[in-house]
């Protein structure tokens, strides 16, 4: 009886050490925004100016509504340029760029602009 009950923890022991070597962790997986923090000048600026202000849209004193950070912030804000381009994205007309844009304009973001963007409004929408 001994000798069955040694033999059975010495199994149980030996399936255990075989359980744990096989345990592997997964390999970290970096979060989109992970060490990185867009600006506006440096990652931005040029998503706008290429994709979402041209003349007779986005209207305010002097031209487009866009034309700088600071004609930019008050809807930073109130979360509409969050809503327009990240949360309604998909929306024809009231994601931003629209489907209506002109010919010459994108009518989509990338996902790698929308991924700049989604991170430098995360932290806080830095100007430079």
């Amino acid at each position: 009886m001994r000798l069955i009950s040694s033999l059975f923890l010495l199994n149980s022991i030996l399936l255990l050490l075989a359980s744990c070597t096989a345990d592997v962790l997964p390999e970290p997986v970096a979060l989109p925004c992970d060490g990185e923090t867009p600006t506006y000048e440096a990652d931005v600026r040029e998503i706008i100016e290429r994709t979402c202000s041209y003349s007779g849209c986005h209207l305010g004193g002097g031209g487009d509504i866009y034309a700088n950070y600071a004609d930019l912030l008050p809807n930073l804000e109130s979360g509409l340029f969050r809503q327009r381009v990240i949360d309604r994205k998909d929306d024809a007309v009231f994601g931003m760029p629209p489907n209506y844009a002109p010919a010459d304009r994108e009518q989509d973001l990338t996902e790698a602009e929308l991924m700049t963007i989604t991170c430098w409004l995360d932290a806080g929408f830095p100007e430079e």
